[in-house]
């Protein structure tokens, strides 16, 4: 249950979501910009200090999202490296090339996208669904239809997880043994998935059942309960946030 929201009392959580959605989105485009490997691994420092002691993320959490985004980042690194050309030659066997430009360019672009996923997990862990739907519609005026797509979204996520975990479990008890093979991981790899998505169709439909049973979407506006108090501090660090953004943006 990697990414899912977890109730908390750290400086992120505190923090209302739009002022926080305002900083993820500075930190997307901050990423966007750097372009040489070193800013990009002091940027994940940073990202990933901010994520452990400012949403009081456990080590734990951090080291399964890397692990998790590593799947498809290392292969990523690799081909960059093997494909982008350069002037300075780095290394030559036979005939393959690796440059300095092209490891800092695949550097560059595989810590951005660790940056990218850390950030974002930080953000849904540390803001509550209910919140931030609320606050779109008020704040901003995104139609409540809309808004609680979102929310639904980050709430299937972490169910979607559990029901995987549920198969797996279920498919050990029925004696499955793990599989062998190239071949066999294909197969076993898409008849988990699809039992996955089937399982998620089903849920869709319930809770699609469930909402046209109560009504949803009948009215234009709707009322929340909760009430999200936004503190100035909070808006203010994000308005700075933006100003960082731009000057970094005006230098790089």
């Amino acid at each position: 249950m990697l990414i899912q929201y977890r109730r908390g009392s750290s400086l992120l959580h505190r923090y209302d979501p739009l002022s926080k959605l305002v900083i993820l989105l500075c930190t997307a485009v901050i990423a966007m910009m750097l372009d040489q490997a070193w800013q990009q691994g002091v940027f994940l420092l940073l990202c990933i200090g901010t994520a452990r002691f400012a949403g009081q993320l456990t080590w734990r959490s951090l080291l399964l999202g890397i692990r998790l985004i590593a799947v498809v980042a290392i292969p990523y690194f690799i081909l960059t490296g093997l494909t982008v050309k350069g002037e300075t030659v780095w290394m030559q066997w036979g005939p393959l090339t690796i440059t300095t430009e092209g490891l800092n360019a695949a550097g560059a672009m595989t810590l951005r996208m660790f940056t990218l996923f850390l950030s974002s997990m930080a953000y849904i862990v540390t803001t509550d669904p209910r919140e931030l739907v609320a606050e779109l519609n008020r704040r901003l005026g995104v139609p409540y239809r809309f808004a609680f797509g979102i929310s639904a979204a980050l709430t299937f996520i972490p169910l979607l997880e559990q029901e995987g975990a549920q198969i797996r479990a279920a498919q050990q008890v029925r004696g499955h043994q793990p599989p062998k093979g190239l071949m066999s991981r294909i197969r076993y790899v898409l008849a988990f998935v699809s039992s996955v998505l089937l399982n998620a169709l089903r849920r869709v439909q319930q809770t699609a059942g469930a909402m046209e049973a109560k009504g949803f979407g009948a009215y234009p506006d709707r009322t929340f309960r909760q009430t999200v108090n936004i503190s100035p501090m909070h808006v203010i660090s994000a308005f700075a946030y933006v100003l960082l953004t731009a000057l970094l943006g005006w230098i790089v």
